[in-house]
Order: structure tokens, then sequence, then C-alpha cells
């Protein structure tokens, strides 16, 4: 296995206090994916299981796929069966799988290769799907949230996991048309949750670099002192079927 660009084992005991996927969304693809009870699905990317778990609680056999350890030890307590291996070289039997699922992991590999992989492990007529929650930046609250990070981190940016994956998608040339639901809800959580989440929050933590306990601490400031904090967000998701040879 190459060295990981970036290492999640720091981020693994915090993961959990992110916000779950909308469980609404993920029913719609499953509707429009029609996948029949135990169809086989890869999970890639799948850190401690939060795409993973509610997948295979629908009936779905999993396979997670995930290099980092820590991650892995979390997941595998909640019951997830891991193979260790990044997502762009995943070792697994091609021709097997009728989705291939990428949980806020796809924008952190190198997109061609990963949409190689994910059309090798497909069965004929397989899905990619490509899936994030954003938090709705609109909200008051995370306005402020904005500009505490901002003070710190002028020119953060949120990179490619903001971004319509489509033209990737389409620029492989083994996918069909990409087609992309989208799904807000409210998550509801404690002060001291919603603040671990962010140190759980990669793309955060590696712009901060040296100025990451500052952006947490004004983080903290702009929460106050609520104890219960809601948080409206988007699940995104994006599929497209696999080209038949």
């Amino acid at each position: 296995m190459n060295t990981l660009d970036w290492d999640y084992s720091a981020l693994a005991a915090h993961y959990n206090q992110r916000a779950p996927y909308a469980p609404a969304a993920i029913d719609a693809l499953l509707r429009e994916l029609a996948l029949p009870d135990g169809a086989r699905v890869v999970d890639i990317g799948a850190g401690t299981g939060r795409l993973s778990l509610p997948l295979q609680q629908r009936g779905l056999a999993l396979t997670a796929v995930e290099p980092n350890a820590a991650m892995r030890a979390v997941g595998q307590h909640d019951g997830l069966d891991y193979v260790a291996a990044r997502g762009e070289a995943t070792g697994l039997a091609g021709g097997t799988f009728a989705l291939a699922s990428y949980g806020s992991s796809f924008n952190v590999m190198p997109a061609q290769a990963a949409l190689a992989e994910a059309a090798r492990l497909l069965c004929s007529n397989g899905y990619i799907a490509l899936m994030w929650n954003h938090r709705d930046l609109d909200d008051p609250l995370q306005q402020a949230v904005e500009q505490a990070i901002r003070r710190h981190v002028p020119d953060y940016g949120y990179g490619s996991r903001r971004e319509d994956p489509s033209a990737e998608i389409q620029r492989s040339g083994l996918f069909g048309p990409a087609r992309h639901l989208s799904h807000a809800f409210v998550h509801v959580s404690t002060q001291a949750a919603f603040l671990d989440g962010f140190r759980a929050h990669a793309t955060l933590l590696r712009q901060a670099g040296d100025k990451a306990a500052a952006v947490l601490q004004d983080i903290a400031a702009a929460v106050g002192s609520a104890q219960q904090i809601t948080v409206p967000f988007h699940t995104r998701i994006w599929w497209a079927q696999r080209c038949t040879p």
C-alpha cells in the first residue's frame, strides 16, 4: 500500500460526531437503482462506516474498503467487515459488485484512477454513487462559523467536495450520464458534538495547519452557550451506470 497523502488517524475518534447522511436521500438513491436484496456493494473510502452501515442495514451485502487502521477500528466495533486498501487499488475481484459507493471520499482520491477501479469492480450495468453532506451556508450560525474560519484561514477553500463531479465521470468514458439528487435535512446536535465534528473536518484542518486550535476556539465562541445546535444540511448524491463494454 502506498503512503497516504493525508493521515486520518487522529480524526477517527471524532468522525461519528459528524452529521449522518439523510436517510431519505439514501432511500431515494436505492429506489432509483432498484438493487435487489442482498446485492453486493463496495463502499470505497468507508471511514468509520457512515455510509456503509446504512447501506448494510437496508439489506445490501457490504464490503467496506478503508486504508486507515484507526477508521477501520471504529467501524469494526459497529459490525463492519473491512478490506485494508486504497480506493484506486482495492485488490478485490473485478466484475462482482452492483454498486460502488463513496461517502465523502471520492474527493480525496485521484478521480480518474478511482473511476477506472470502480468500473473494474462493477458487474455489467453496475452503478457508482458519490455522496456528500454540505452544511447550508446561508444559515446564520453557519455564516458565523465561516467567518471564524476565515479570520485565520482567509483563503479557505472547500476543494472538490462541493463541486459537481459529473464532468469527471463523463471524462472517464466508463459511465453513462451522471444523475443527481439532493435532500435537505436538519441535524440536531449537542454543542459538544457539533464542535467535535470539526475535529474530524479534514479539509479544514489540512488548510488551518498550526492555526487549527485557534479556528476551533473561534468556532466555539460563535456557537456560544447554546446546548443544542440545529444545523441545516443537504445530502447530495451523483450516480451513473457503468457502460457496457
